[in-house]
């Protein structure tokens, strides 16, 4: 995993990212020019997102056994992380109000007031907010904290 990984990620975008994330997918082989500004402002937003892609956060999230545990005993729970798995950063998203959103939602299934007496303690509610915390994409404020690049138009 990697930058190209992040590029490849970023194919949704109607950005200069999102047009290379979709040649290199179609290109898989292919290397893109580094010198490129496409390539310039991915770079960056893979820095600023703490080298953050889905890929390996799906990897994380698959070999966590206590979440698996979790997930056995309320299975509930594997809905809410398949609706965090279907975000994206695009246009309108908000990292820390889709973070609160699914915190409400887990709150109901874990932690002291889970409606599972086996699930129902602290660090269980802390398993599965820390997925996903780690699933949730990095969104505009992350990427570009001092602002976008000027002259460019991002469309996240």
């Amino acid at each position: 995993m990697g930058l190209y990984q992040y590029i490849r990620e970023q194919d949704h975008r109607n950005d200069l990212v999102g047009e290379l994330g979709r040649w290199m997918s179609k290109n898989y082989r292919k290397r893109p020019d580094h010198n490129s500004l496409a390539f310039e402002l991915a770079s960056q937003e893979y820095s600023a997102c703490r080298n953050w892609t889905k890929q390996d956060a799906m990897h994380r999230l698959n070999s966590n056994k206590k979440l698996l545990k979790i997930i056995k005993i309320e299975p509930r729970i594997s809905g809410i992380i398949y609706d965090v798995l279907k975000l994206n950063n695009c246009q309108g998203y908000n990292r820390d109000e889709e973070y609160r959103q699914f915190k409400s939602r887990v709150i109901k299934f874990v932690g002291h007031t889970g409606e599972n007496d086996a699930v129902a303690d602290a660090a269980s509610y802390e398993v599965v907010i820390r997925v996903i915390d780690d699933l949730l994409p990095p969104d505009v404020v992350e990427l570009y904290p001092n602002g976008f690049p000027e002259g460019i138009d991002i469309d996240l």
